[in-house]
């Protein structure tokens, strides 16, 4: 079964579920060389969503999640990679489990990154540090996900 890293809103157990019911929790990981951004704006939520960009020395945390093959499709569909131009793509990465383990998986990336960040609103960001919080993400990761700032 593939494995999906998850960083954004589907770390929503609620979410996950409903996109995805054949999804099994493997662990909780980080994604080294990039940072959370918000360089996109969904126009079905209104907001900013969440972004991983390639940067020196930072991290995202997330979680990985095996599935089927055909809720990996189903998961294509909600991220809009079948869009012309798609929303986001499949990005194969490699991610660290908190107990050092490097495990190959699945996540998405925006396509067309904006120059400037778009704020998330309150219920999308709250999907995130839900999440954050259902899987037990580092405190501190936890923490700078509280301090950013949500759309007014």
């Amino acid at each position: 079964m593939p494995k999906y890293f998850a960083y954004g809103s589907n770390m929503s157990d609620e979410q996950i579920a409903q996109r995805c019911p054949s999804h099994r929790f493997v662990c909780v990981a980080k994604l080294p060389g990039y940072r959370l951004a918000f360089t996109r704006r969904s126009a079905k939520r209104g907001c900013g969503v969440a972004d991983v960009v390639a940067t020196a020395d930072e991290a995202v945390w997330g979680v990985v999640f095996e599935m089927s093959d055909a809720d990996l499709a189903a998961l294509d569909k909600h991220e809009g990679v079948h869009m012309n131009p798609p929303a986001y793509v499949r990005k194969n990465v490699q991610v660290v489990s908190t107990d050092g383990q490097l495990l190959d998986a699945i996540t998405y990336e925006v396509f067309t990154k904006a120059a400037n960040e778009d704020a998330p609103n309150a219920e999308y960001l709250g999907l995130i540090t839900a999440g954050a919080r259902k899987w037990g993400l580092p405190q501190e990761y936890q923490q700078a996900l509280a301090n950013i700032k949500e759309q007014t």
